[in-house]
């Protein structure tokens, strides 16, 4: 054999192979019981976390159970438990929910869009993410007070309304949804992106029919996980100034009636816009009356809990099917 090329011994790589293997099988025995161990670790950490998780639910749902009927979803609130229920409550909440995706649907998709398709790579982006990034992990009681002060007493002169609830929500799930939309956007292969320029199409279309669709269970579920987040919230709409309410809510944007007739003055009139639309949501409502001693309210709090539950639950199946589909 010539020099500079080497040669197949099996005896030699035979001896090599059980020199690495001696190597290796003192420690394989203690390398299977860590992972063993670490694996029974994680059973108990998610065993209990159910467990947990059950007695809670159990506990609600066994003291509520007597008031989960339709007078709970019929009632305004009173000072006689037996008379109260959450109407004005759960609307204000599903009144809220709605405008929120109004807003956060279009404002999150497009910035996220824009950052992550558009924006140059510079200082000033960067400085933009970073603040995005800090924003989805400030407490929610913050929100609370910038709502206070920009919208409550910067718009309405000190009344907590509707639509500071809504604005204010709205902030506070929007860097959420940004980042988590940026990240399925920037998860779609630039292969899409490179075909699609490919064969002549513009960076408008190859965002919409390539990488949109590509990108919609991760953008459709962040938007619905931190709406019900938002939804769920009970310290921002306390800083805002909520209070009970015993009326319905106003969610009309334009008076229609005032429209139709003629009267232009009062199309803003007695709207979601009205000075004195004044809200509660679910959360409020049972925070209120879960420190009341009485034991009937805590009853109606334990009732509105898994209300609450069921609307979140509810709204994450949706997430999860829509996810689902759009796959």
């Amino acid at each position: 054999m010539s020099k500079g090329f080497d040669t197949f011994d099996p005896l030699e790589d035979a001896i090599d192979g059980q020199s690495s293997e001696s190597k290796f099988e003192p420690k394989l025995a203690s390398r299977q019981l860590w992972g063993k161990v670490f694996a029974a670790f994680c059973i108990f950490a998610t065993s209990l976390g159910l467990i947990v998780l059950a007695f809670l639910l159990y506990k609600v749902i066994s003291d509520g159970s007597s008031r989960l009927n339709w007078e709970l979803f019929n009632l305004y609130p009173s000072r006689r438990p037996l008379d109260s229920g959450y109407r004005a409550a759960i609307l204000g909440s599903i009144w809220m929910l709605l405008y929120v995706l109004l807003l956060v649907i279009p404002l999150g998709v497009c910035s996220a869009i824009y950052l992550e398709e558009y924006a140059k790579k510079n200082w000033f982006t960067e400085i933009i993410e970073l603040n995005i990034y800090n924003l989805a992990g400030i407490p929610s009681i913050i929100y609370g007070l910038l709502g206070l002060g920009l919208f409550v007493r910067g718009m309405y002169s000190g009344r907590a309304v509707l639509v500071t609830g809504i604005l204010t929500i709205t902030l506070l799930i929007l860097p959420p949804v940004i980042v988590i939309s940026r990240e399925a956007i920037r998860a779609v292969p630039q292969s899409i992106r490179q075909a699609s320029y490919g064969v002549g199409a513009t960076k408008w279309q190859t965002i919409r029919h390539h990488v949109l669709p590509s990108a919609l269970p991760g953008i459709l579920t962040a938007v619905i996980i931190s709406t019900s987040r938002g939804i769920g919230e009970t310290a921002p709409i306390v800083v805002l100034g909520a209070g009970t309410v015993l009326f319905d809510p106003k969610a009309s944007p334009i008076n229609f009636g005032a429209l139709f007739s003629g009267k232009i003055g009062d199309v803003f009139t007695d709207t979601l816009w009205s000075n004195d639309n004044f809200f509660s949501v679910l959360p409020y409502q049972i925070y209120e009356w879960v420190g009341d001693p009485k034991a009937d309210f805590q009853v109606l709090a334990s009732a509105g809990i898994v209300v609450l539950l069921l609307l979140v639950l509810g709204m994450n199946l949706v997430a999860i099917f829509l996810r689902s589909r759009t796959r």
